[in-house]
């Protein structure tokens, strides 16, 4: 009976995590945004169209936040005057710049 109630509580323990990890979107982790910045600069480099980008991240992405987000950063590495970035530069660049908006976004203490 013991092991069936601490199998009951660990269950739980360790569903609630994944919950709420569920619930949070793209657009509140920064290092999804510098991830998906990663992705996106290797479709480009791959030679992948700013239409096909668009494409396939409609596919995966259903969450209207998160399709505000992933097709922002679509169309700043896709910009014709955009530098070409590696995946490592862009994911770099752009989780660094989501944490510096974040950062002065916070109220001061």
């Amino acid at each position: 009976m013991k092991r069936v109630v601490v199998s009951a509580l660990l269950a739980a323990c360790l569903a609630q995590p994944a919950a709420q990890a569920v619930a949070q979107t793209v657009s509140d982790q920064c290092f999804a945004i510098g991830d998906i910045a990663g992705q996106v600069a290797s479709w480009r480099a791959h030679k992948k169209t700013k239409a096909q980008a668009l494409d396939q991240a409609a596919r995966y992405y259903k969450d209207p936040a998160d399709r505000q987000t992933v097709d922002a950063i679509i169309e700043k590495i896709f910009s014709p005057d955009a530098p070409h970035m590696t995946p490592d530069q862009a994911s770099m660049a752009f989780t660094s710049a989501c944490v510096k908006q974040k950062h002065e976004q916070a109220p001061a203490q």
